[in-house]
């Protein structure tokens, strides 16, 4: 979905040692960024398993339902693929198993059929990210209200707020005119360690099928690994949506990254366990 680039464009306490001395905010969310661009490199290395909670919620607020899944992620033919291993904290039964193996099976052949079509076309909403991504810097007018430690690491806080009057270049860049929020970029390695995001007007997608309502959050969060690589950590929204300007729907959902292994390309099956806080 679309709204993941508005997310990832923005999507700890520790005492830090010595303070570094500020850059110009711009010059430092276009280095970031730049710097994010080696992610769909890196993460293809890896597999890893996402647990996610989903909550139903009614008018007031309160939960009304939940459920969890947890999926391994493995880059397959250069895409992300989700293999579903549990569902409400049990094992998958010896049939849903076999579906969800078959299912793989399928996709595995179907990439390998049509990867250089699939590749180019994962290039080309790539390439259509990154442009959105270097609008960042000019969309909003940012400050830096100071540092923070996340896991463990000094990371300089950014706040923004849509820039008056700015007109957007890419087509997946007018999310940013009805959003602010804040980033955390890592000292060291020049990342973007977290970010999160609140929706301050209606954001429409799919011919206004769906749209997203005012006060609608979003955080998401991301990891060094011991490589040097940056991976998701986690990430959680909330808030309420209208789907065909008929059905409203209203959750919370929480998303928790673990588990990451260096991705074997002999082995189409890889045991999961339960992800850990």
């Amino acid at each position: 979905m679309k709204i993941q680039v508005a997310v990832i464009a923005f999507l700890g306490g520790l005492p830090l040692v010595a303070a570094a001395a500020p850059p110009e905010p711009a010059a430092l969310i276009r280095e970031a960024f730049a710097n994010q661009d080696g992610f769909f490199i890196q993460a293809r290395d890896y597999t890893y398993l996402r647990h996610q909670e989903v909550r139903r919620l009614d008018a007031q607020g309160r939960t009304v339902s939940t459920g969890s899944t947890d999926h391994e992620i493995t880059i397959l033919y250069g895409e992300p693929y989700h293999k579903l291993v549990r569902r409400d904290g049990k094992p998958l039964n010896a049939d849903e198993a076999r579906k969800e193996q078959k299912k793989l099976d399928k996709e595995l052949d179907k990439r390998a059929t049509h990867q250089d079509q699939r590749r180019r076309e994962a290039d080309k909403e790539r390439g259509e990210q990154r442009k959105a991504l270097a609008e960042v810097a000019e969309a909003f007018d940012w400050k830096i209200e100071g540092e923070e430690a996340i896991t463990g690491r000094p990371a300089w806080v950014l706040r923004g707020k849509p820039r008056a009057g700015y007109k957007p270049r890419s087509r997946q860049a007018r999310v940013f005119t009805k959003m602010s929020g804040r980033l955390w970029i890592d000292q060291a390695d020049r990342r973007m360690a977290k970010a999160e995001a609140v929706v301050d007007d209606i954001i429409s997608f799919g011919l206004f099928l769906l749209r997203i309502q005012p006060g609608f959050r979003f955080t998401f969060e991301m990891a060094r690994m011991e490589t040097s690589a940056w991976l998701p950590r986690q990430g959680w929204l909330k808030g309420e949506a209208k789907v065909g300007g008929l059905k409203t729907i209203r959750l919370e959902m929480e998303n928790r990254y673990s588990g990451y292994r260096r991705f074997q390309s002999e082995s189409r099956i890889i045991s999961a366990t339960p992800p850990k806080d």
